[in-house]
């Protein structure tokens, strides 16, 4: 199949405002395939609260013709399963959606945004005899392996998610666990970074300002959806421990989710709120922003399949300070492009915090080597990898369809 193809490509998955990194790949995916001439259509989750302020991901990029479905909250722990009357419903307004889009017009193939999603869709797909393609993110597969899934469950979906006719995994790790769950026609393409939008850049004073930034402060920040997955009360416990000796540090936490009042409350508690600022939620665009003020980001996460923030940041040119779990590992080289610390130790976090704080010259050597690491990233280069995977799953079921018909035949 030439790479000049036109295809007409289905989405169904999260997009923008959904909070999570499976929404922000997800609408850069379809984005990028939109601008290199294919049609995209695309079914997604929103909340009426969310779809009554705007949808601005629609109104933005006006290229993919984006249907909604209404949920009750954005299923941000997809770690966690939901009620079954989520799912059931769920269910019922993608058959629904997707039934109208190939009544207007047959798709080549439907890509399936994230794992939650391969509960409905390989079987809906299979009912209109489409190929489908099913992105893994890893917070799925974290609840099958930690146990936050049933075995039921986790064994149900596995059969599910090997309906797709292949299968792409952000990172390259996910590939043994999922060889070993027997699974073939598997990809690894890594998250990439748009490296024109996140760049490094001086502290923006507005920033400072509004949010009582000081020159002389250290800002260590941490940016996520703060769930348990992520450790957040692991950045106020080591937080407690490193101010005694380094009262410079500020604490900047960008994002919202179940353990934000946890933290707010720890951090009263243990009498350090006036070193810490909650900003809450922001727009992926305003990210950027966020991460040049940060002298370190702090990721200390129980695990990650390989987090967009940790490439973000190195796009920033600012020091990754991660747990040492094996979807930093794919990225970070300790001591050279980014820092490793051991996942859970608040002591050693505290200390490699200090030490990054103290040492402004090894800040600077380190965010030289993650931008040029992160290269390697690009996320042009990733939406190619996935415009190929797409058309050989295309080109690969056109040859299966053309031999059967020929075996028939004869």
């Amino acid at each position: 199949m030439a790479a000049s193809t036109r295809l007409d490509i289905v989405y169904v998955g999260t997009l923008p405002p959904h909070p999570g990194g499976s929404a922000t790949v997800g609408g850069q995916l379809v984005v990028g395939l939109a601008q290199r001439g294919h049609r995209v259509r695309t079914v997604a989750p929103i909340t009426a609260a969310a779809l009554q302020s705007g949808d601005e991901f629609a109104q933005t990029h006006t290229a993919v013709a984006v249907c909604r479905f209404v949920v009750p909250h954005f299923e941000s722990s997809p770690d966690h399963p939901p009620p079954d009357s989520y799912r059931e419903s769920e269910g019922q307004q993608i058959s629904a959606a997707l039934k109208r889009l190939i009544a207007d017009q047959r798709p080549d193939i439907i890509v399936i945004g994230r794992e939650t999603f391969a509960w409905h869709v390989p079987d809906l797909a299979a009912r209109y005899d489409l190929p489908t393609i099913l992105l893994v993110h890893g917070g799925t597969t974290a609840g099958m392996t930690r146990g936050t899934l049933s075995d039921a469950q986790a064994q149900r979906l596995r059969e599910q998610i090997g309906r797709a006719n292949a299968i792409v995994l952000v990172a390259r790790h996910l590939a043994e666990l999922f060889q070993a769950w027997g699974f073939r026609h598997l990809y690894a393409v890594q998250n990439g970074v748009d490296l024109h939008q996140f760049i490094p850049q001086p502290k923006n004073r507005a920033l400072q300002r509004a949010h009582a930034i000081d020159d002389a402060d250290i800002v260590i920040a941490h940016v996520s959806n703060m769930k348990s997955l992520k450790r957040p009360l692991d950045v106020v416990a080591s937080a407690e421990l490193a101010l005694r000796q380094d009262p410079r540090l500020l604490y900047l936490i960008v994002g919202d989710g179940p353990l934000r009042q946890a933290a707010e409350t720890a951090c009263r508690q243990k009498d350090i709120a006036n070193r810490f600022r909650f900003v809450g939620w922001v727009p992926h665009e305003q990210v950027p922003d966020y991460l040049n003020l940060a002298d370190v980001v702090v990721m200390p996460s129980e695990s990650e399949a390989l987090a967009l923030v940790y490439l973000e940041t190195m796009a920033c040119g600012r020091v990754l300070l991660a747990s040492d779990v094996p979807g930093a590992r794919e990225v970070v080289v300790d001591g050279e492009n980014g820092l490793l610390f051991r996942k859970g130790d608040v002591a050693e976090l505290t200390f490699r915090t200090l030490s990054a704080a103290s040492d402004p010259a090894g800040r600077a050597a380190i965010g030289g080597k993650a931008r040029q690491m992160v290269r390697a990233h690009d996320l042009s280069a990733v939406v190619d990898a996935y415009a190929s995977i797409i058309q050989d799953v295309i080109q690969e079921r056109a040859h299966s369809f053309r031999a059967q018909h020929d075996q028939a035949g004869s």
